[in-house]
């Protein structure tokens, strides 16, 4: 197969490849082209098959609020009580319901920008104060300005930080003494803790997720971590998530928002996340390793000298934060790539105000597209 046969043989019904025309190939949000572990494709089939798509009943959710709380132990030794756990459509939709519930219209909310856009809009939207405690780049990684930080938690009505780990877009997996750290400011300053934990399947060796929430016992009860299935395993369509809150309180709290307008999670979804978490990780032992080599793919691009262009291996997810701002696509690499390449990349500055001259690439693709997406950035650079 050529590899536009290839390229077009991946048109499907999704946003990513169904936004921009079929010459463009789309690099853009965090969907994966790698298909879906066997197990979850057999759930969803003997559903199916058993015509078995009526309501979802407690003991579904329960089954799948259990198979969170084990795989956490078992992957991160971090034991989180599944009573309190909730289960959710989504992790942007837990954010701003946890924004709403948890702050008050004025509060200030931390962010660690470049960050994934929707922490800046549930900020923004809410009637909250964005804070930003922009990362800091070294020569080879990316830092939390921990002094920043904590100047930030001092200020006052500063409620709230929201926590990226692995962090999107960077793709830095913090270490113990960085996270030991931030709680430490959090909790002096009384800051509760939101730690987004989507990515955490999805780390490379020799870094590893460690949970904001195991930090310490004392801390954890004023943490709310959130987490899906839906990136380590590719099933963001069907819109299944978990939020666990560090103390009965906290959780009472959130649930002041009526179960309506939360909303219901599908019993396909929790059956496919929960099959995913039990008896997929041979799946994504085996796609961890295609990523990782699609990483490097991008890493040796890059040092070969490509007209200017910069970045740092991420540590985890599959985005590749590319730094444009000493090449010809300065002023605006999404656009340039997407006019002269034929390439769509997320935009920089959605990311805030560091992300001006940047561009986020989703290298979770077959190499034989990643290496055409590269080299069409290659031609359009040189």
């Amino acid at each position: 197969m050529s590899i536009e046969d290839e390229i077009r043989s991946k048109r499907t019904t999704s946003t990513k490849w169904m936004k921009y025309p079929q010459d463009v190939i789309p690099a853009w949000i965090a969907d994966m082209d790698l298909g879906i572990a066997p197990v979850i494709a057999q759930e969803l089939t003997e559903r199916i098959e058993n015509g078995d798509l009526g309501y979802p009943c407690a003991e579904v959710e329960a089954r799948f609020i259990d198979a969170f709380s084990d795989r956490y132990i078992e992957r991160f030794n971090t034991p989180l009580d599944p009573a309190l756990g909730l289960a959710s459509t989504d992790v942007v939709q837990s954010i701003f319901i946890a924004i709403t519930t948890l702050t008050d219209p004025g509060d200030g909310v931390i962010v660690q920008t470049p960050i994934y856009p929707p922490f800046l809009q549930s900020v923004n939207d809410t009637g909250r104060i964005l804070r930003e405690n922009p990362l800091v780049r070294s020569d080879d990684t990316w830092e939390i300005n921990l002094e920043e930080l904590e100047l930030l938690a001092s200020e006052a009505r500063t409620t709230l930080l929201l926590l990226c780990s692995p962090h999107n877009p960077t793709g830095r997996v913090f270490t113990q003494t960085e996270l030991v750290k931030i709680a430490e400011i959090c909790d002096k300053h009384n800051v509760l803790v939101v730690a987004d934990e989507i990515h955490c399947d999805i780390v490379y060796e020799p870094s590893y997720h460690i949970p904001f929430a195991s930090i310490s016992p004392e801390f954890a009860a004023n943490v709310i971590t959130m987490t899906s299935a839906t990136k380590s395993f590719n099933i963001a369509g069907l819109r299944c998530s978990i939020v666990h809150f560090g103390s009965a309180e906290l959780k009472s709290r959130y649930e002041a928002v009526d179960s309506h307008l939360r909303g219901s999670i599908s019993t396909p979804s929790m059956l496919a996340a929960t099959a995913a978490w039990t008896k997929g990780d041979s799946w994504l032992k085996s796609t961890l390793a295609t990523l990782k080599a699609n990483r490097d793919a991008i890493t040796s691009f890059v040092e070969q000298g490509c007209f200017g262009l910069r970045y740092i291996p991420p540590q985890g997810t599959y985005l590749a934060w590319l730094d444009f701002r000493d090449t010809k696509a300065a002023e605006s690499p999404q656009e340039f790539l997407l006019d002269k390449a034929r390439v769509a990349l997320s935009p920089g500055p959605d990311f805030g105000t560091p992300g001006v001259g940047w561009a986020r690439l989703n290298f979770a693709t077959k190499p034989e597209i990643l290496g055409e997406i590269l080299n069409r950035i290659k031609r359009a650079l040189a």
